[in-house]
């Protein structure tokens, strides 16, 4: 399954762009994962990357997990299906709590009765609540499960949930979730403003001594390659020219503008 042939597919389908597909893409063959966890399915177009790279290099597979009452259309089944690569992912709906459950369940399955957690993971793309209350314990847990040599992946490291003001996403989507805890019209002017993931990256990724190799690109992503012993180093790349960082950094602003407005 080539890359071309992936993007023809996923058409214009959110919530990830050609661009950083092709990204997740070549990660992938350059790092040859055995099993990779995508946590935030959607549509799955994040997936239907990584899956289409395991498949062109013959191995791996794809654990993706999201919450069943999401309700994407198109699902990611059909995705999928129509890229002939279902059989190296699967798809794992929470009907209840969250994902943080779900790696929890993991880890106790995978310790031993002194707490050593056998890990199983090589990759992790993490794009799901964008909530430090969520993703700030789903990075430690990750953490657990991930092979030495493994990589972290958190996406938007400068989203935000919204300007002070209505809420500005679909809010029975988020009440038919049951997650009152990532409610925007329920936090602070200062979390609903504020990017989260970037505290994420920055407070909890960052000086963890397991994750030494640190790589911000294009603002946006937070790389964290699970390396103890290593000297720590943070690098910042761009996959782009500077000016198209620059272009999307505005256009993300003007958007912001526009819903507060």
């Amino acid at each position: 399954m080539d890359l071309e042939r992936t993007r023809e597919v996923v058409g214009g389908l959110p919530f990830i762009s050609a661009e950083q597909g092709g990204r997740l893409f070549e990660h992938v063959i350059a790092t040859r994962p055995q099993a990779v966890l995508d946590i935030g399915t959607a549509h799955g177009v994040s997936c239907a990357y990584i899956a289409a790279a395991l498949e062109e290099l013959g191995e791996g597979n794809v654990v993706s997990v999201d919450h069943s009452r999401a309700g994407w259309d198109p699902p990611p089944e059909k995705l999928l299906d129509r890229l002939g690569i279902a059989h190296r992912v699967e798809l794992v709906r929470r009907e209840d709590s969250s994902y943080t459950w779900f790696l929890r369940d993991l880890i106790r399955s995978r310790s031993d009765e002194s707490g050593n957690c056998e890990p199983m993971f090589d990759f992790c793309y993490l794009d799901a609540s964008h909530a430090w209350t969520i993703d700030g314990l789903a990075v430690v847990l990750i953490e657990r499960l991930l092979r030495p040599g493994g990589w972290l992946l958190l996406d938007d490291l400068d989203w935000r949930f919204g300007n002070p003001g209505p809420p500005p996403f679909d809010a029975p989507l988020v009440e038919a979730l049951r997650l009152p805890h990532i409610l925007p019209w329920t936090m602070s002017d200062e979390e609903r403003t504020h990017p989260q993931m970037l505290d994420v990256f920055d407070l909890l990724v960052k000086p963890h001594p397991s994750f030494t190799d640190l790589r911000i690109e294009d603002g946006n992503w937070g790389w964290a390659r699970k390396a103890p012993g290593e000297p720590r180093q943070l690098s910042l790349q761009s996959s782009r020219p500077i000016s198209a960082v620059l272009q999307g950094r505005l256009r993300r602003l003007h958007r912001r503008l526009r819903r507060g407005s």
